[in-house]
């Protein structure tokens, strides 16, 4: 027992002495090694659990194996993000990294599957026509204006260009055609011209100056013989680039020979050597000399303006009976004929005694002396009236018929007077909307 008890302690003191020499081995993790240790220090040694650990990349996920730690872009946060696509957008889900041309700000951009051209024309809104193989749209013309009808379709086709994304051709504007018909052409009714794109009533007639006139038998028309005073007066429209030189083309002549017509009104002409313009006015008649001796005479009176009026004119020939008392209850008579030219008076004549007018048994003419002598323009109206309407200056007004009138043509599509149903018969006469308002 003794043995047992001595053996122990032996053992004791051997294993005391081992354990103090292995702790001087050792040195503590929180203490300088002054580098005459052979052990070295562990604290930047590896997870033992994670083989793809990389301590080198403070970044990295250990926690997250499909963690790239070589990609120092790499988003570990989004499962879907390809690393290896260094222009892969991570913060778009819709990008897709393997179409390098791929418009990801577009969502609908699919740059392997181009449109074809009927989907191009349904993108501009156009119809395909899948046998013409092309892309059009049906525009509607402008509205026409009153009183005309369709010459072409109201509507016409616009074909658009897939490759450069136009259409053609340009659109057509609504308009006045009376040739072939057209889209957005348009032409008047029957008793209908166009002015000004509108389509207004016929209320003129048109002198060509080369065979139109407008004749009234000689039966039918109106005389100025008996009566003491009178009116002639028309509308009127000439261009200077059409007027006669010093030669009288009459608006309306009672008379088809070359001399003694009964009453005459002429247009304008250009003056003789180029002195301005002319207009004539006159009348045949005969008159009492001395001694009872019978006379006959033209009286004339002739205008010279230094301008051609523009655009409308309105010519009055006034045969003017006119008695004025003086003193001792005596009477004096005048008779005179006056031309006023847009209201303002001219040029005047008096007569040779009391004139008795002079008929004939000759043709009116409007527009020419017979077959020759043709007026250039055109004729808005023409009155013949039983009184002197003009002794002074005054407004010329649109001509109409009242309680002195004989006569009158307003030229509406036909040559009839409206007043005395005298019906003209027309040569060569076209009737035009241009008319003095």
């Amino acid at each position: 027992m003794k043995f047992f008890k001595v053996s122990a302690l032996v053992c004791l003191f051997f294993f005391m002495i081992a354990c103090e020499e292995g702790a001087t081995r050792f040195v503590p993790v929180d203490e300088t090694d002054d580098g005459t240790s052979d052990v070295t220090d562990d604290s930047d040694a590896t997870d033992p659990t994670n083989p793809t650990d990389e301590p080198t990349n403070p970044t990295d996920d250990p926690t997250n194996p499909t963690d790239d730690p070589t990609n120092p872009t790499d988003d570990p946060t989004n499962p879907t993000d390809d690393p290896t696509n260094p222009t892969d957008d991570p913060t778009n889900p819709t990008d897709d990294p393997t179409n390098p041309t791929d418009d990801p700000t577009n969502p609908t951009d699919d740059p392997t599957n181009p449109l074809t051209d009927e989907e191009k024309c349904d993108a501009a809104g156009g119809t395909w026509d899948s046998s013409a193989q092309n892309c059009y749209r049906t525009e509607t013309c402008d509205a026409k204006p009153a009183n005309s009808e369709w010459n072409g379709d109201s509507s016409y086709k616009l074909y658009y260009d897939v490759n450069t994304g136009a259409w053609e051709p340009l659109t057509y504007a609504t308009q006045f055609g009376d040739g072939e018909p057209q889209p957005c052409h348009y032409v008047c009714k029957e008793n209908y011209g166009p002015i000004n794109n509108q389509c207004k009533p016929f209320c003129s007639a048109k002198f060509n100056g080369t065979d139109s006139m407008i004749t009234i038998a000689s039966e039918d028309a109106p005389s100025i013989v008996g009566l003491e005073s009178w009116t002639i007066e028309a509308w009127i429209k000439q261009s200077a680039e059409n007027l006669p030189t010093y030669s009288i083309y009459p608006i309306l002549r009672k008379g088809t020979s070359t001399s003694n017509a009964e009453y005459l009104l002429s247009g304008y002409y250009n003056g003789y050597n180029g002195n301005g313009y002319g207009l004539t006015g006159s009348t045949y008649y005969s008159y009492q000399q001395q001694y009872n001796q019978q006379k006959t005479a033209d009286n004339q009176v002739n205008a010279t303006l230094n301008t051609l009026p523009e655009g409308w004119s309105h010519v009055a020939m006034v045969y003017n009976k006119e008695t004025v008392q003086y003193g001792g209850g005596n009477e004096w008579t005048t008779y005179k004929l006056i031309l006023f030219i847009n209201g303002e008076q001219v040029k005047s004549a008096n007569y040779n005694g009391a004139p008795t007018f002079v008929p004939n048994n000759e043709p009116l003419v409007f527009g020419a002396r017979n077959s020759d002598r043709y007026f250039t323009g055109l004729i808005d109206s023409i009155r013949i009236s039983d009184t002197a309407l003009y002794t002074e200056n005054f407004e010329p007004a649109k001509l109409s018929a009242d309680d002195s009138t004989i006569a009158f043509w307003d030229f509406s599509n036909n040559a009839n007077d409206s007043v005395s149903g005298i019906i003209g018969t027309p040569t060569s006469i076209e009737y035009s909307a241009d008319c003095k308002e």
